[in-house]
């Protein structure tokens, strides 16, 4: 079966240019870009004035790595679940994260902070070689600056810096673009299947590779018995990490679902009717609204001390209409196909639609920042400008991922 909207398939790799070796420019990027990660949560640590109720807290530098949703993978992996409907619980976690990092402290014996953290980089790094990879064949730039770029924007945009932290996107983004280089590359249906289950296992929004799966399936399938036998088959297949979880959760606390009911006690405002839930989204409030003194979201009632250059509060908006803007020019320029188009809509749809209006956007850079298709967009736009332009744009986008870890290592309400 073929659409007559089918995107031409292109075959990878692409002939590369001199010098554009993915492995070896995918360890260099890593590299690079964390050194100024790891170089904010040192000045954060040492320099800055921590949060007052973290004022007596011993810690290091490493250890700050694991603030926020860091100490809630840290609490799984050393007790395991646990589930309160009358409070928040770490029920609201998935599992893939805090269960690797266990296996890895029962065959290093590492704290269980530093496990975690070495989860995290053993992804990202992995994740840069293999996002390389895919940038190289999916870039038109004959020259090659385009793959460079996007894997450049990719180590420097500043929510990034949450992929070196004892946080469970890097391993997300791990499944996602190697799920995405799968599909480039024909792999095995069930081997890409299992890879969009470990996603679900990692996140709630790994759901979001089965609407580019779906169009996989078609476009592989040459008659419509075929699509829904395979369908029937590997899209229960493709969600076997969350089934697993909510299986788990049945059997230890009677609520397949209390990942999603203890959600209800991570507010940033009081709860309201569904209609007028409804009306605030389609109307883009959860946007505005941190802008609007009046509003419960405005920013300076989360952060009264606040510098609006360094907010990501305020900034969160921000990235989510940038988010949006890149796909859409992605899309009209025909940089990204339509699996892309498809992974990127998901990304951003589920957490705005499910908790957008909750939580005034809380996240949404850290969203945006896991959305591989953006770095393709952002390859192709830096190629284009002149090298000191491109340059400085992303020293800028450096310098602020160095403060953002900054702030969050000295425990400043950053998510």
């Amino acid at each position: 079966m073929t659409s007559v909207a089918e995107t031409p398939a292109r075959p990878l790799p692409a002939p590369a240019p001199p010098g554009w070796d993915p492995f070896s420019w995918g360890l260099v990027c890593y590299t690079l870009t964390s050194l100024i990660a790891f170089l904010g949560i040192v000045l954060g640590h040492d320099y800055l004035r921590p949060a007052p109720f973290r004022l007596t807290e011993p810690t290091n530098p490493l250890n700050r790595c694991a603030n926020w949703d860091g100490q809630w993978f840290i609490t799984i992996l050393k007790d395991g679940y646990s589930y309160d409907p009358l409070t928040h619980s770490n029920s609201a976690f998935f599992p893939a994260f805090p269960l690797l990092g266990r296996l890895i402290v029962n065959f290093t014996g590492l704290r269980a902070e530093l496990a975690l953290l070495l989860l995290s980089h053993l992804s990202l790094v992995t994740a840069f070689v293999v996002l390389a990879t895919y940038l190289r064949g999916r870039c038109a730039e004959p020259h090659g600056s385009a793959g460079l770029y996007g894997l450049l924007a990719f180590g420097l945009l500043p929510p990034t810096f949450f992929f070196r932290m004892a946080y469970s996107e890097s391993l997300f983004l791990l499944t996602a673009v190697l799920t995405l280089y799968g599909m480039e590359r024909k792999w095995a249906l069930p081997l890409i299947a299992l890879l969009i289950g470990s996603a679900t296992a990692t996140r709630a929004v790994g759901v979001a590779l089965l609407l580019p799966f779906s169009l996989h399936l078609r476009d592989r399938s040459p008659t419509w018995p075929g699509l829904l036998l395979r369908g029937a088959v590997l899209l229960p297949l493709a969600c076997w990490g969350l089934l697993a979880f909510m299986t788990y959760q049945y059997a230890a606390f009677g609520d397949p679902l209390a990942f999603a009911r203890t959600q209800e006690h991570w507010r940033q405002r009081p709860a309201v009717p569904q209609a007028e839930r409804a009306v605030s989204l389609l109307t883009l409030e959860p946007l505005w609204s941190i802008f609007d003194p009046a509003s419960p979201c405005y920013w300076r009632r989360h952060e009264p001390q606040g510098n609006p250059l360094f907010s990501l509060h305020l900034a969160n908006p921000l990235y989510f209409v940038f988010a949006v803007v890149l796909i859409a020019i992605g899309a009209w320029k025909r940089w990204l196909n339509r699996l892309e188009v498809s992974l990127a809509a998901g990304l951003l749809l589920i957490p705005y639609v499910t908790r957008s209006h909750e939580m005034c956007l809380a996240g949404m850079g850290r969203f945006a920042a896991a959305i591989v298709p953006l770095y393709l967009v952002l390859g192709q736009l830096l190629a284009r400008l002149p090298p000191p332009v491109a340059a400085m744009l992303l020293s800028l986008s450096g310098f602020l991922m160095g403060v953002y870890a900054a702030l969050f290592a000295a425990w400043y309400r950053f998510f």
